[in-house]
C-alpha cells in the first residue's frame, strides 16, 4: 500500500528495527508532553489528531507542474516534429532513424508525464485531511482513509504497534526524516495495515548529536501527548493552544508553512536567521500549492458509529483564523 509516495509492504511480520524502535503505550518517553501543533479537537473522550503527511500536501503538485508540464511540452514538440518532418530526411533515407529516435524520446517523456500525473493525483482529488482519532472512552484509533463503507482503519490502543520510522538522509540537504507509525497486527504478528500519526520532524545532523536530541526529544513529547490522553484524559495534557485549521484558506496554508517563525524570530542563533532566509520563499510556494491542492479535495466524513464512540462529551474546536 502507498501513503503519499511511499510504499509500504504489507502482510510480512516485524523486522529488527520495528522491534527496536518500539514505542510502548504503558511507559512515558518524555517528561514534558506536548501537542506539537497537531490536533484538530480535543474533548476528555476523543482527540482528533493529523496525520504525518497532512503538511506535505502540495509537494506532488508541484511534481505534476516542474517535471510533468515539461514532459508535457516536450510530448507535444515531438509530436509536432513527427507530424511535420523536413523533406530532407526522405531524400537521405534517414526517416527511419528520425522517427525511431523520436518515438524513443516521445516514451520517455511520456513516462515522466505519467509520474507527474501520479504524483498529483496523490495530492489532489482526494480528502483535505486523513485525521485520526484518539477514543479514550473505547480505548480505540481511527485512521480515516475515505468516505463511505470500510472507510476507516481502527485498533484497540493496547495493541497498536507503535514506532519511529527512521528514514535514510535524502536530498540535496541530506535530511532524515522521523515519524511516528502504527502497524495494525493480525493475531499472528502479521503486518496487515499500518498508518502515521503526528508530525515529521527533518534532522539535518546526527540523532545522536546536541542538536539531534533536542529535535528528538520535542517528537517523543508529541506521542508522549497522545499517551497520556489515552491514559488519564484531557485534563493529563496541557490545554491545546492552537489547533490546526479545517477551513481551506491560503492564510492557514501559509501559517502551517511558519509555524516556527516565533521560534527563530526569537532566537539569538544566526545559523537559524539564515535558514529562515533560505527556506522562506521556498515555503511560500509551497504553502501556495498546498491551498490549492487542498481546493481539489473533499471533506472527511466519520461515520456515525465512531461519531458517536468519539462523543460522548462536548468538544473544544477552536480554530485558526481565516
Amino acid at each position: 500500500m502507498f501513503e503519499g509516495f511511499t510504499r509500504y509492504q504489507l502482510n510480512r511480520p516485524l523486522t529488527d528495527e520495528e522491534k527496536a524502535a518500539r514505542l510502548p503505550t504503558g511507559e512515558p518517553c518524555s517528561a514534558t508532553p506536548k501537542d506539537g501543533f497537531t490536533a484538530f479537537s480535543i474533548s476528555e473522550s476523543c482527540l482528533e489528531i493529523s496525520d504525518a503527511r497532512f503538511r506535505d500536501k502540495g509537494y506532488g503538485l508541484l511534481a505534476f507542474l516542474l517535471p510533468g508540464m515539461a514532459s508535457l511540452a516536450g510530448i507535444l514538440l515531438i509530436l509536432w516534429m513527427m507530424t511535420h518532418m523536413p523533406p530532407i530526411y526522405a531524400e537521405r533515407g534517414e526517416t527511419g532513424i528520425v522517427y525511431g529516435g523520436l518515438s524513443f524520446c516521445l516514451v520517455i517523456f511520456m513516462g515522466l508525464f505519467g509520474v507527474g500525473v501520479w504524483a498529483m493525483m496523490r495530492d489532489c482529488f482526494g480528502y483535505t485531511r486523513y485525521p485520526i482519532r484518539l477514543s479514550r472512552q473505547n480505548q480505540m484509533i481511527y485512521a480515516f482513509r475515505h468516505n463511505g463503507p470500510g472507510g476507516l482503519v481502527s485498533v484497540p490502543w493496547d495493541k497498536a504497534f507503535f514506532y519511529v520510522e527512521r528514514r535514510a538522509k535524502a536530498g540535496a540537504a541530506r535530511t532524515a526524516s522521523r515519524l511516528v507509525r502504527c502497524l495494525v497486527l493480525s493475531d499472528s504478528g502479521q503486518v496487515i495495515d499500518t498508518f502515521s500519526l503526528g508530525k515529521r520532524v527533518v534532522l539535518a545532523f546526527e540523532e545522536d548529536s546536541e542538536v539531534g536530541q533536542q529535535v528528538m526529544g520535542e517528537f517523543y513529547s508529541f506521542f508522549e501527548y497522545y499517551r497520556r490522553f489515552m491514559a488519564d484524559g484531557a485534563s493529563a495534557v496541557p490545554p491545546i493552544t492552537q489547533f490546526l485549521p479545517t477551513k481551506i484558506s491560503l492564510r492557514n496554508s501559509l501559517k502551517m508553512q511558519f509555524e516556527d517563525v516565533s521560534d527563530i524570530v526569537n532566537s539569538p542563533n544566526p545559523a537559524l536567521w539564515l535558514l529562515f532566509a533560505l527556506t522562506a520563499i521556498p515555503s511560500v510556494i509551497q504553502g501556495c500549492l498546498n491551498y490549492l491542492a487542498q481546493l481539489t479535495c473533499r471533506e472527511p466524513v466519520w461515520p456515525e458509529d465512531v461519531e458517536r464512540a468519539c462523543n460522548a462529551a462536548p468538544r473544544t474546536t477552536k480554530r485558526l483564523a481565516t
